[in-house]
């Protein structure tokens, strides 16, 4: 769509006295291959695009999104935007002047063949390592994704995004056990991810993982320590803390930190940032979907909360500038404040360190999903891979254990930090659909947390 007929979209949203407008165009395709049982059973292309638009004035906002251009169907949904908006035109001309483009030099090798070559290599090296093996499945994703925004005070931006994302997912089975591991990896980049795999390292973790869960003994409930591993151990704080921090809920005083800005609310050893510039990260992009150039926050320090996650229309209520944390699915979806690359820094702790005074208590290796109330703070986790710790060493592999606790008491319990941070990737969903993030953190070990599981005998 040219320049000049989004300024005169621009205008015309305008012109009944809205202070705020914004086009928001998308075009994306994303490329799936998909293989099952050393066949590659399934490979798709799909392409989407559209627009979505916003008007606000004041507080009152209003968004409609359509992938129909026609300028019939584009001036019907602006005029019933507007039928919202009374009152006199504030801007009697839009010049999109501030103009910044942000390519994709991503490049691959890879072809559709090079990718079924790995893929039945990577199959036959899992499977011959143990019998107990009895389906092995691979997916990877590659998302292009242009968009183009354009606002009332000149704002016009582009930007190219290129994200891709691997997944192995290995089942063994025993009689009557049975149990699923998983690896995921994915970063701002193109199908050349697939060359920074360490694909032994990988394969020979995912099976000893699984081995031992396959055999994973029931967990013993109660309160205790929990040394809760780096990477994606960093969702735990991403779920209970930080869309506590986010002006989706700050905002409206919904959220249980929507007090707390410059109190101390967790540990010293307590720093947490998030970081949308990261270098080809999983969650980063050049500008959020406001068009705003992204920045690293820093959201507690030494624990002490001194920031929040700002989008633009939140700024107006909460009276903070935005900090480049507006992301949205995609162009159906109005944008609100999101996270990106959230992380605990980095502390000088060791494992030894940690675990040496632990009569009893659980190692959470891995986790898994959960919930939270960003009202109440209140989470529980689910514990993907786990182990109970007996007499400060590591003991059996145990099943079914969770972390259930409050956002602010686990910030207060984080007794060490370990010198070990590493991200782990997933994909967050609130209002605005669902956006690729970084968790992590570094080891930790958390001084008391209520596990779920069943009663030591």
């Amino acid at each position: 769509m040219k320049k000049e007929n989004l300024e005169r979209m621009l205008e015309n949203m305008l012109s009944t006295g809205g202070d705020f407008a914004e086009i928001f165009l998308e075009d994306k395709k994303t490329t799936i291959y998909n293989y099952v049982d050393s066949n590659l059973d399934g490979y798709s292309v799909n392409y989407s695009s559209g627009l979505g638009l916003r008007l606000a004035k004041e507080n009152n906002v209003y968004y409609a999104a359509t992938n129909d251009f026609s300028n019939k169907n584009i001036n019907s949904i602006i005029n019933s935007l507007k039928e919202n908006v009374n009152g006199k035109a504030i801007y009697d001309y839009v010049s999109l002047n501030r103009i910044k483009k942000y390519k994709n030099n991503h490049k691959t090798h890879y072809t559709n063949e090079d990718i079924k070559k790995l893929f039945n290599g990577l199959d036959k090296k899992i499977r011959i390592k143990d019998e107990r093996i009895n389906q092995v499945s691979l997916n990877l994703q590659n998302v292009k994704q242009n968009v183009t925004i354009a606002r009332e005070n000149g704002l016009y931006k582009k930007e190219e995004r290129e994200r891709t994302r691997l997944y192995i997912t290995i089942s063994l089975k025993d009689n009557d056990k049975s149990c699923n591991k998983a690896y995921s990896y994915g970063k701002t980049i193109s199908l050349d991810l697939l060359d920074e795999i360490n694909y032994d390292e990988v394969i020979n973790n995912l099976v000893k993982e699984g081995l031992d869960k396959l055999y994973a003994k029931p967990c013993v409930g109660g309160e205790m320590p929990v040394i809760i591993e780096n990477g994606f151990g960093g969702v735990i704080f991403h779920e209970a803390c930080g869309h506590a921090m986010e002006a989706t809920s700050v905002a409206d005083k919904i959220s249980v930190l929507s007090h707390d800005l410059g109190n101390k609310i967790a540990s010293e050893k307590v720093s947490i940032i998030d970081d949308g510039t990261l270098y080809n990260e999983w969650g980063s992009s050049k500008i959020d979907d406001e068009g705003r150039e992204t920045k690293i926050n820093k959201l507690i320090d030494k624990g002490v909360l001194t920031g929040y996650l700002i989008d633009e229309i939140n700024n107006r209520k909460m009276k903070m500038q935005p900090t480049g944390s507006s992301r949205r699915e995609s162009y159906i979806y109005a944008p609100t404040s999101r996270m990106n690359n959230t992380y605990l820094e980095k502390g000088t702790d060791t494992f030894e360190e940690m675990i040496k005074d632990i009569k009893l208590g659980l190692y959470a290796k891995k986790m898994g999903g959960g919930c939270v109330s960003p009202e109440t703070g209140d989470f529980n986790f689910a514990c993907d891979l786990a182990y109970m710790i007996r007499d400060g060493k590591i003991a059996e592999c145990v099943k079914s254990a969770s972390l259930i606790g409050n956002c602010k008491d686990i910030l207060q319990s984080v007794e060490m930090v370990g010198d070990n941070l590493a991200l782990g990737q997933g994909m967050c969903g609130s209002i605005s659909g669902s956006v690729p993030v970084n968790v992590g953190m570094p080891r930790i070990k958390v001084g008391h947390i209520l596990v779920g599981g069943e009663k030591d005998e």
